[in-house]
């Protein structure tokens, strides 16, 4: 009886502490900035979740319009110049000849096409985060889709209510249309790619598709920045349904509430996408696992991931992990390592840990390339040349493109996340582009949006060292 007591105060003091927690931080969500009509106007039911298309080319045409159609929802009026929904702006995104937010499609002409490849971009993003890609491909011969996922490239409030398995139904979708459009093309491979939440979403469709045979295999998938896990903070993104639906409480859904001045991006970000994003990446740890038990890793496509070491929105050690799991020979892990140079300005668990230090112990039979700085004749690493080195038995090997001359840009001490798959001569992102170059200054705790965000690397100086691996990958058996 004793024992029942003290279960039963134990459990009552820890809901309440819970229940606490709660209403602190619905409170305290009362001081992010107000919502604006993009963060409470829904947007226009799915057209992927309503509607099925005979083609590519049809969905796409119909996207163009449902873009256009939820960008009228926000009345203009008294908009900044630098806001997106005002048509008038410099980050307008709909009177440029790339419909950044749409889903697109690039055709190399059907008789000379060597495969056709899936695209999906990353969260709050759109299809022009992966359309440097699509272009890369579409020069190999590849006929290129770039998936607008649900809920994305309109109104952020479009990320509210989202489910992660609204996302999969988009991409199954993509693979069966890949799928038949490759047999109507001489029966050519089909592949997949995918950048964060896209990657995470590449993983768990190639690791449903090795035990069901209504899905299509794909030949070979790359991942960028790819999410194969994130934080454990992400399951308390279900906490907001608690209250949020409380019209006093109606900010605590959202983790962010910024100005929309990114024409291919939501800079307001919801607690439930988060929380979807987990709940996917968790769920691909499970599906793995099932894999490898059922002996059917031999299986799946082959694996190429690029990734910063210090990416601070996924965690590396997770695609480390799931490498560990089911990768093999074929596969390709790519790590960014950071700029040495700078490393007495770096903080010391950034140091002591190393991408040479990756655990092998479960499993060495993948490949790990480095990039990293070059090791002079003095024996130093500060210089600013890079290469790419292959990683056996926490040794270096020789560098893997010595014919290629790269470096550091000056002042870059390390790569983000985002910038993985932008070409340095991306329109929006790019080397020349008013987003990269957007210096404002002042005093602290004035702006909305911090300087961590400002001066977040946009695009990959090592764009092309990428794309030399890309072809060393596709060349492969």
């Amino acid at each position: 009886m004793k024992i029942l007591k003290l279960f039963l105060k134990t459990s009552l003091i820890i809901v309440l502490i819970v229940v606490s927690i709660i209403v602190f931080r619905a409170y305290n969500s009362r001081n992010l900035p107000d919502l604006k009509s993009w963060n409470t106007i829904k947007p226009n039911p799915e057209l992927l979740l309503n509607n099925d298309y005979n083609s590519f080319e049809e969905f796409v045409k119909a996207d163009k319009i449902y873009i256009t159609e939820n960008f009228k929802k926000i009345n203009s009026e008294n908009l900044g110049l630098f806001n997106k929904y005002n048509p008038k702006g410099i980050s307008y995104p709909l009177n440029t000849e790339v419909n950044y937010n749409a889903s697109f499609v690039l055709d190399p002409g059907k008789n000379n096409t060597k495969g056709v490849i899936v695209l999906i971009h990353g969260l709050s993003d759109s299809p022009y985060h992966i359309y440097n890609l699509g272009k890369y491909f579409l020069g190999k011969g590849f006929y290129v889709f770039g998936l607008r996922m649900p809920g994305h490239g309109t109104l952020p409030s479009g990320l509210l209510d989202v489910k992660w398995q609204d996302w999969y139904k988009a991409v199954k979708w993509s693979m069966k249309k890949a799928g038949e459009l490759a047999i109507e093309r001489n029966n050519i491979p089909v592949y997949m790619g995918g950048f964060s939440t896209g990657g995470s979403l590449s993983i768990h469709y190639s690791l449903n598709a090795v035990s069901d045979d209504k899905l299509v295999i794909p030949k070979k998938i790359f991942l960028f920045s790819p999410a194969a896990g994130v934080s454990k903070l992400a399951v308390i993104g279900a906490w907001h349904k608690t209250l949020s639906w409380i019209d006093y409480f109606k900010k605590f859904a959202w983790l962010d509430i910024l100005p929309e001045y990114d024409p291919a991006k939501y800079m307001s970000f919801t607690k439930n996408a988060g929380r979807q994003v987990f709940l996917l990446s968790e769920l691909n740890k499970e599906l793995a696992q099932k894999v490898k038990e059922k002996g059917l890793v031999e299986k799946l496509p082959s694996y190429i991931s690029f990734e910063s070491w210090v990416d601070a929105t996924v965690n590396v050690s997770d695609l480390v992990d799931l490498y560990s799991v089911i990768g093999d020979k074929n596969d390709v892990l790519v790590i960014f390592d950071i700029n040495h140079k700078f490393s007495h300005f770096m903080r010391k668990q950034i140091i002591e840990n190393p991408p040479k230090n990756i655990d092998f112990s479960m499993n060495n039979s993948f490949e790990v390339h480095i990039l990293t700085n070059k090791v002079d004749s003095t024996g130093s690493n500060k210089g600013r040349a890079v290469g790419i080195f292959p990683l056996k038995n926490g040794k270096y090997g020789d560098n893997l493109f010595p014919d290629t001359n790269m470096y550091w840009p000056k002042r870059y001490f390390a790569l983000s996340h985002i910038c993985v798959p932008i070409s340095p001569t991306n329109n929006l992102y790019g080397k020349d582009s008013y987003l990269n170059k957007l210096e404002i200054h002042g005093e602290r705790q004035v702006l909305l949006i911090t300087s961590e965000d400002i001066n977040r690397i946009r695009y990959n100086p090592f764009y092309e060292l990428m794309t030399r691996e890309l072809d060393r990958f596709i060349g492969a058996n």
